[in-house]
């Protein structure tokens, strides 16, 4: 499992890892020239102190060599000190194998520096050519030292660098560590809280504390919170359809119960057909209640047979067929049903399937609480923002202070003389119809006694 702390810890050290990479660089050429020019001057010093005892005499260069012109060369590392005093290309005294530097690009007086062997060894050699009284040319003087003490020192003064930044890059990794660690500290205790809540049987779906949670975390968290409270409020809402479920199925159940025990005990023919028309009433009550319950359910999770955000469908078939498929349903209620429609196509957003289920739910409802011989009247209708679908009844209506709580699960009208209902349909609309962006409302007609329930849906772009 990928480490945070680690990668934060490689990431702030990847910086500083090139940083000191280049600090190194930097300082390898400092050592190496503040070195090399440190040991070319003391080549200068004994260049300088054997060309200051040049004389002619006796028209010849001679020269009186003073110990600590080469003394001065002495070190630990033990250098080879090589020297040349040369005239016209003859020389006067030193070493007849040390390379001679060529006079003629010499400025007298003025000591130059280059590198070279000497005898296989890697020498640094000074040259100086130097004007003497009682010659016309200049007098070339020559100092050659082997590497051995600038090498030594060169090596010392790198380690020290290099365990220097080492140190520094252990400094750093152990306060970053230190940092990240601290940094992370609130994270782990969030961590800390969220494990406690996954013991099995322990279900804690309160918010978590966002006290001392830093603001780089802050977005994360509040999604948590987002979350278990949805999460709460979905388990609440499973209890609650559960409980009121259970309390709705027992009722038919009941009578189906009931009604059973009567045709057992009675012999009576009258009594035995009209328990048996009890029983069937009590069953097809049952099987509505169960459709809407599975329909209640299916509509909660999103699922059907279909894409639900993006169709496209004609409001108008839908209307058409679920009226044809309601006529029955009026029919046995004695009343009529009429259908207002536009010509052509009416388009929205939508599935067909979750439309049907709105207008079907809609319908059904006019019809269930129409007066007797009453009229309902589905109409299309196009609006600037799509279409709707108004269903008119023409019924005992809904008052103002009740037509929103009916879009709650289980809620009924309480009315004496009013069909059986589950108090599920409305529901089954407005959790469908905000699938698919649409709206649902509820208002008393303005000519007569009963109740317009409109549906709007959005056309597409």
């Amino acid at each position: 499992m990928p480490s945070l702390r680690r990668r934060l810890l490689i990431r702030m050290l990847l910086p500083v890892l090139a940083l000191a990479s280049v600090l190194g660089l930097a300082g390898a050429l400092v050592i190496q020239n503040v070195v090399e020019a440190t040991h070319d001057r003391l080549l200068d010093g004994s260049v300088l102190a054997i060309a200051e005892r040049l004389t002619v005499e006796e028209g010849e260069v001679t020269v009186d060599l003073p110990r600590v012109a080469l003394g001065m060369l002495e070190s630990q590392a033990q250098d080879r000190i090589y020297y040349s005093v040369t005239y016209g290309g003859a020389l006067v005294t030193g070493y007849r194998d040390l390379a001679v530097t060529d006079v003629g690009a010499l400025t007298p007086g003025v000591t130059t520096h280059r590198d070279g062997t000497m005898r296989g060894a890697s020498v640094r050699i000074a040259a100086q050519a130097r004007r003497v009284y009682g010659k016309p040319d200049p007098v070339l003087v020559q100092v050659a030292e082997t590497r051995e003490a600038r090498q030594s020192l060169e090596r010392r003064l790198l380690a020290g660098l290099a365990f220097a930044e080492l140190g520094l890059l252990g400094l750093v990794a152990t306060l970053s560590w230190y940092s990240i660690d601290s940094g992370l500290r609130p994270l782990a205790r969030l961590s800390d809280e969220i494990g406690r809540r996954a013991v099995p049987g322990a279900i804690n779906l309160r918010p978590l504390d966002i006290a001392g949670v830093p603001r780089e975390a802050m977005a994360p968290v509040l999604a948590l919170n987002t979350l278990l409270h949805r999460l709460e409020q979905s388990i609440e809402g499973e209890r609650t359809f559960t409980s009121d479920a259970s309390h709705q199925l027992r009722t038919p159940l009941a009578v189906l119960r009931m009604h059973v025990e009567l045709l057992r005990r009675t012999q009576s023919r009258d009594a035995q057909t009209a328990a048996i028309d009890d029983i069937d009433g009590a069953a097809r009550r049952l099987e509505r209640l169960l459709s809407q319950l599975i329909a209640l359910a299916r509509a909660d999770e999103g699922s059907g047979p279909g894409p639900a955000a993006d169709a496209i469908t004609d409001l108008n078939a839908v209307a058409t067929r679920v009226v044809a498929e309601q006529v029955p349903h009026a029919l046995t209620r004695m009343t009529e049903i009429v259908l207002d429609r536009p010509d052509g196509a009416v388009p929205v957003i939508g599935a067909a399937f979750i439309l049907g289920e709105i207008l079907t739910n809609l319908v059904d409802n006019a019809i269930r609480y129409n007066r007797a011989g009453g009229t309902t009247t589905v109409r299309v209708r196009r609006t600037g923002s799509g279409a709707c679908v108004e269903v008119q009844d023409e019924g005992p209506g809904i008052p103002a202070e009740e037509r929103e709580k009916v879009f709650e699960r289980f809620y009924r009208v309480a009315s004496r003389d009013g069909p059986d209902g589950s108090g599920l349909g409305l529901a089954i609309v407005r959790t469908l119809a905000d699938r698919v962006g649409g709206a649902v409302t509820l208002e008393a007609r303005a000519d007569r006694a009963g109740l317009v329930a409109r549906a709007d849906f959005r056309a597409p772009q």
